[in-house]
């Protein structure tokens, strides 16, 4: 795993007596892919930290239409703005099998009196990721060719999510066209011809939702 993402594993920066206190305070849930864990505007009274697995945060535009906004794996907090509304401002969905540590927001305040390294830790998580969004916002500009954003993002995703195999780096999770195109803000076929022109120059390989880079050099290189 990529050090960046490692850097966003708030578990591992916890001493062992606080994760372990965190651990007995919550509670372990599993959810199978796909499943929603909850939606835009939901009421709800847990924080929800992914102990394995990969989920996807993401917005629905007006016109119904997912945006992925952060895909998140192991050790992340998914909802951090839980602890200043109890209503949720994104929405959330598995993009594996996930196992989650769901904890009681209220039973949190007591938990971070006692243990202020913990609270910064889970403060420093929420600053990090808003400094995650500005950056998307920064490149997400709508006159930058989709061609080269979507490179951009494959190349991401194969360096913060991917392992290294005998013919380049897969990705650990299923990555379909709709995911892509939920990535990027484009429709679907456009992704889908530019997906194919990549694999036809053997840059990329992607079967079945399993997509491996083959030349990471090569695919930076179009960005």
């Amino acid at each position: 795993m990529n050090s960046k993402v490692k850097s966003r594993n708030v578990l591992n920066k916890l001493s062992k007596e606080s994760r372990d206190n965190l651990f007995k305070l919550g509670k372990l849930i599993n959810m199978d892919k796909g499943e929603v864990l909850f939606i835009e505007r939901d009421k709800i009274e847990y924080m929800y930290i992914i102990v394995e697995g990969y989920v996807s945060l993401y917005r629905n535009s007006r016109y119904g239409d997912e945006r992925v906004i952060f895909i998140c794996t192991e050790g992340e907090i998914i909802n951090e703005v839980c602890m200043q509304d109890d209503k949720t401002s994104i929405a959330a969905k598995t993009l594996s099998e996930v196992s989650l540590l769901k904890i009681y927001v209220k039973d949190l305040d007591k938990y971070f009196t006692k243990d202020y390294e913990a609270f910064r830790i889970v403060y420093n998580s929420l600053a990090h990721k808003l400094r995650r969004l500005y950056r998307q916002i920064g490149n997400s500009n709508g006159t930058f060719p989709i061609e080269k954003r979507l490179a951009a993002r494959l190349w991401k995703l194969a360096r913060d999510y991917g392992k290294d195999v005998e013919c380049g780096r897969r990705i650990k999770f299923e990555v379909t066209v709709t995911l892509l195109a939920n990535m990027v803000g484009a429709k679907r076929e456009t992704v889908s011809r530019i997906i194919s022109r990549l694999k036809k120059e053997k840059i990329i390989k992607h079967e079945k939702g399993v997509l491996t880079v083959l030349d990471m050099n090569n695919l930076k290189s179009i960005v």
